[in-house]
Formats: structure tokens, sequence, C-alpha cells
């Protein structure tokens, strides 16, 4: 019983090793190695594992020794190619002669001829792509190696070939058998999911910069169309100067805006603050009303205004501007049947609060926390890379977010922003975080 205990534990101690030192190949540095380099790794982890093998054997009976060495052998050669499997017969039969075992020559002839089956298959398993192709030929190779120990046994221990000892030998080549064919297996499924797998990340890239471009063009293409508007009017006979001189500004102002477009476009990832200046978030508010107020007509919303003076923050202007008619763009689009946008701004101790809360369709809990990622929208036409500016610039601002929304009772987005120094007034007149609003 001790014995049969002992060929156990070194029965799955062959296995173990054999088939750990390929899985850390084939997962972590196949990948990452040239032909040859991955020639020598193969070489040097089936040399190994061969001569563990050999080191740890299963005694059948005094004097008869076996091992799981063929599958290393096999292994090591399929993958690793022709001069591979020269090196590995080299390495098994060089370790043979050093453990000093009888009958060396008989050994020689014999895993030479396992050698030749195995040359003439490396071509074949190298060509297919199939994995059910590669299988086939896999357990063809251990099918050979089976042969192999019958003529092993047959000419170093012909008396002792009994009907048991052949059972024994069909069973432990079954076994590894199935091992070398679910090695290829799993390789085989790994690699084909590796390729599938930077396909699919080389397929998300393109698609994100196709969304990225398209969104892009989105938003340079109206300040671009009211430049070639004003540039056609230049054209126009008999058109005074200073209408001239209007126009061009008009123009220019376009033009501008679409560079600064495109340039917050390709930073918005990493957001920065460059022509830093004070703004009043009065007037800056104001003017915004009245710039986005034409688009609010258009669709039928009404715009609301409740705005504290004399708030200041520090930041840029065009960023600030951008992130503002982003939110409320958004807004207006979310009222598809009209209904009343309120924009409002608070102070909040040493913070500005800007509100802008819509009456549209609004939103659950879980597009709520989407907000802010690449490419997400609740609109059918809708990059998300505006919302994400947003975002984006606000965290520049050392300033935060707040959404509330519920579906079909609109939305409410608070952006907080730490005011200019001059600006803070008593804490006795700042209005409470936890006053009643008018959403």
């Amino acid at each position: 019983m001790h014995t049969l205990v002992d060929n156990i534990q070194t029965f799955l101690l062959n296995i173990f090793l054999t088939y750990f030192c390929f899985s850390i190949y084939f997962k972590f540095i196949e990948s990452k190695t040239g032909k040859l380099t991955s020639e020598f790794i193969i070489a040097l982890v089936s040399g190994i594992s061969i001569i563990l093998c050999m080191t740890f054997p299963i005694t059948l009976s005094p004097g008869f020794l076996t091992d799981f060495r063929q599958a290393p052998f096999i292994i090591g050669a399929l993958y690793g190619g022709r001069r591979v499997a020269l090196s590995l017969l080299f390495t098994l039969l060089a370790y043979r002669f050093y453990l000093d075992l009888p009958h060396f020559e008989t050994i020689v002839a014999v895993y030479f001829l396992l050698f030749v089956s195995l040359w003439y298959l490396i071509p074949r398993f190298h060509e297919i792509h199939s994995i059910k192709n590669k299988l086939y030929l896999a357990s063809l190779a251990s099918l050979f190696g089976l042969i192999v120990r019958i003529v092993l046994v047959l000419k170093i221990r012909p008396d002792d070939f009994t009907l048991d000892l052949f059972v024994f030998i069909l069973c432990t080549q079954v076994i590894q058998t199935v091992g070398i064919m679910l090695f290829v297996f799993l390789n085989e499924k790994s690699r084909k999911d590796a390729i599938l797998t930077k396909e699919i990340n080389k397929f998300e890239k393109l698609k994100t910069v196709s969304t990225l471009a398209a969104s892009i063009s989105h938003e340079v293409r109206n300040p671009l169309t009211v430049t070639k508007g004003f540039v056609q009017l230049l054209r126009e006979p008999g058109l005074a100067e200073q209408d001239k001189d209007e126009y061009i500004k008009t123009a220019l102002e376009s033009l501008e805006k679409a560079e600064g477009i495109i340039t917050d476009y390709l930073t918005f990832a990493k957001p920065s603050l460059e022509n830093i200046e004070l703004l009043d978030l009065h007037k800056e508010l104001t003017n915004l009303k009245n710039m986005t107020e034409p688009y609010a007509i258009m669709n039928n919303v009404e715009m609301e205004m409740s705005l504290e003076q004399n708030i200041y923050i520090a930041g840029e202007k065009e960023k600030v501007h951008q992130c503002l008619i982003n939110i409320m763009k958004n807004g207006i689009e979310a009222m598809p049947k009209g209904g009343k946008l309120k924009l409002r701004l608070d102070r909040v101790e040493d913070n500005a609060m800007v509100t802008v809360a819509d009456s549209g369709i609004g939103m659950n809990k879980e597009q709520v926390d989407r907000l802010g990622n690449p490419f997400f929208s609740t609109k059918d036409i809708g990059t998300g890379l505006g919302t994400m500016v947003v975002y984006s610039v606000v965290k520049s601002m050392d300033g935060t977010i707040h959404v509330d929304s519920q579906p079909g009772n609109g939305t409410r987005f608070s952006i907080i922003l730490p005011v200019a120094e001059h600006s803070l007034l008593p804490a006795e007149e700042a209005i409470k975080p936890d006053e009643p609003s008018f959403f």
C-alpha cells in the first residue's frame, strides 16, 4: 500500500511539474518574445520538465521505472519546432546517460524513432489553424509515444511484459494523451481568445476615434456655419463699412470659438486652466442666457433666471462658457415637448452654486451614475463627450457637480465652485445648502 501511495504521489508530481512549467511560459512569456527567444525558452522549459519527470520516476517493480517524460518532449517539439525537438532529444538522452541506467543503446534507438515521427508532424502542426486538427496531430504523436513505450519494454524486459503491465502502460498513456490534448486545447483557445481580444480592442479604438471625430465635427460646425454666412454677406454689393466691420468681427469670433472647441476636445482628458481671470457669474450667466434663449424658443422652452449679485470666481472664461452652455443645451433638449429651464445663482458659504433645472424626461439612478463617462449619452444622437467636458472643466476648477433627477420629473444640475477671495460675504448672509430650492 505504501508503494502504491508513493506511485500515485509521484504520478501527480510528474503531471504538476510538466504543466506548471508550460503554463508559466504560455501565460506570461510567449507573447513577449521573438521567434528565436521563444524557441530557446520552450527548449529550456521542456528540458527542465523532462529532467524533473525522470528524476522522480514511478516504480512498477524492482528495476522497472516509468515516468511522463514524453509529455514535455511531445509538447515542446510540437510548439517549439524541429530545432527544439532535436535539443530535447539530446537533453533526454544526455540525462538518461547521466543517470547511468542500463540499456542506453536501446533507449537511443527507440526515442530516435519517436523523434523522426515528430519531425514529420511538426510542420503540419504549425501550418494548420484548426484546434480540432491540432488535437488530432497531438493525439497521433502520443500514439507514437505509446508504440515507443511498448517497443522499449519488449526490448528491455520481454519476460515482464504481462497483460497487467500492458494495461498499466495503456492507462498511463491514455492519461498522458488526454493531458497533452487538454494542454493543446487550452493553449490554442487561450491564443484565439487573445487574438480576439486584440481585435476587439482595435475595433473599440477605431470606434472611439470615429465617435470623437463626429463629436468634434458637430461642435465645430456651428461656428463655422456662422463664419461662412457672414463671409457670404460680405460679397453683397453696397454694404456699409460699419456692417462689413461687424460681419468680419463676428466671423473672426466664430473662428476663434471653433479653435477653442478643438483645443478643449484635444485636452478634455487633462483639462488645464491657462488664461485665468476674475469672472462675474451674474454677468456671465446673463450673457449665456441671452445666447441660448433663441435656441430655447425654437424648442418651445421658457427660461427663468434668479441670480445673486457680486459673486466672482477665478477661471477661464471660454471653458466656463462651454461648460454651462453644454448643461443648458442638454436641459433644453431634455424637454422635447417644451417646458421651463430655470437658472439660478446662489452663494453657499465659500462657494458659488450654479443650478440649472429642467422639467424634462429625467434620468434614472443608473444613468445619473454614468454621467461624465466617455461616450455615455441619454440622447439618441448624443456622444456624451460634452458632458464629460463639463465634469472635466469643473474638476479642473476644484469644483463639484451634484445631479438630482427622476424619470418624468426633470433634472437639476448643481455646479459648486470656489468663489474668489475678495467676493466673500459674511457667513450669516450666505444661503444654507438645506434651504428650500425653487426646483
